[in-house]
């Protein structure tokens, strides 16, 4: 995975040589930035909308759009095309380059579910190989320190009798537990004895160890007896029944497939996004001061994080604040809600383009671009 991620950056855009090496200072600064990148990550697993407001404490515009773009649930897909749009990217920021690339990578990893850990060393390669081999040596370390000591604990079970012959088909074992997953895998071998999980964290590589030992440590604090040993039935039915895979492969994609029409509408946030990033910015502000905390919360979900960066911008910290807080108490929405919320401001912003004292056949002074823009979204049912 992360010479495969690594190897797409190059082909795409090039190697931080080529595009400027980073002084020392700024270097160091960077990998703190990385550090701190892992940490949020890992504190806000269960709420990404508490990354909004990590977003307002970032000084770096390529930090304040990773975290703006993680916060929104940003798809993986349209990551690239948000820090294109920013200018991160563009050939007079050369300089800065290099930072991009980097907080490009970590952002798209961490938006299409790969864990924090994998990110990291994602991440702190394209400082180079002796950077890259000095963070995963900060990273055993950090785990190391953070990390209860496994002790021994048996649960009774088939895959805890068959667990030695299973070590015999080290490829099959490997491939059991890359269909599994981690959290899976982890809650089945935390019934196991170490003398076998130093064995099985010897097949899944150090990186791969580190994160199955951190999930067992979980596994044993949250789980009972009787869960751990389901777990380990379901990965020895995985083991046992190879021939299953295709069939769950299937599975997967009708779930995702059925799950389509709850997510929110691509173009409908593309198309408000627009709205806002075209829109003047004194007729913008003057929309949003007309609007209530819990209505501009609501725009917020209807827009790539690089307008949520431009609209915030146009509000005081203090409502920003509001505004955030009221984000982080809001449920998801439907679609039909979020349309129904963008044309709310579209026709807000309307309004606001429209003099007190318009008179009747006079056109409003809208760039035609922006005209079409309100139109289609006001048309959209």
């Amino acid at each position: 995975m992360l010479i495969e991620r690594l190897a797409q950056m190059y082909v795409h855009w090039g190697n931080a040589g080529q595009t400027g090496e980073p002084g020392r200072r700024k270097k160091d600064q960077s990998v703190l930035a990385v550090h701190q990148f892992l940490e949020v990550i890992e504190n806000t697993a269960e709420d990404r909308k508490a990354l909004f407001t990590q977003s307002q404490q970032s000084r770096r515009k390529a930090t304040k759009l990773a975290y703006l773009l993680l916060a929104s649930e940003t798809e993986p897909a349209a990551i690239h095309d948000a820090f294109r749009r920013s200018g991160l990217l563009s050939g007079g920021q050369r300089s800065n380059k290099p930072e991009a690339l980097l907080w490009l990578a970590g952002t798209e990893a961490i938006a299409r579910g790969i864990h924090p850990y994998i990110v990291f060393l994602i991440m702190s390669s394209y400082f180079g190989l002796e950077t890259a081999e000095s963070e995963f040596r900060w990273l055993q370390e950090r785990t190391k320190a953070s990390s209860t000591k496994l002790e021994e604990y048996i649960v009774p079970g088939d895959l805890t009798d068959t667990i030695e012959e299973a070590l015999k088909e080290p490829e099959r074992l490997q491939r059991t537990i890359r269909v599994a997953g981690m959290p899976l895998s982890a809650s089945a071998f935390a019934g196991c004895s170490l003398y076998y999980i130093e064995k099985i964290l010897a097949l899944v590589g150090p990186v791969g160890a580190l994160i199955l030992t951190e999930m067992m440590v979980s596994a044993r604090k949250r789980l009972v007896s009787d869960e751990i040993s389901t777990a380990q039935q379901a990965f020895l039915d995985l083991f046992t029944q190879e021939e299953t895979e295709p069939e769950m492969a299937e599975e997967e994609t009708g779930a995702g497939e059925q799950a389509l029409p709850n997510l929110p509408d691509p173009e409908l946030i593309q198309t408000t996004t627009n709205i806002v990033m075209d829109a003047e910015a004194k007729i913008l502000k003057a929309t949003l001061s007309a609007m209530s905390d819990s209505e501009i919360a609501s725009l917020l979900r209807c827009l790539e994080a690089i307008a949520h960066e431009r609209l915030l911008n146009l509000i005081s910290p203090g409502r920003q604040k509001r505004v955030l807080m009221v984000i982080q108490k809001t449920e998801n929405v439907t679609s039909g809600q979020m349309l129904r919320d963008a044309q709310l401001f579209a026709q807000k912003l309307l309004a606001t383009y429209a003099p007190k004292n318009l008179k009747p056949g006079v056109t409003l002074s809208i760039p035609e671009k922006l005209r079409g823009l309100i139109s289609y979204l006001l048309g959209r049912e």
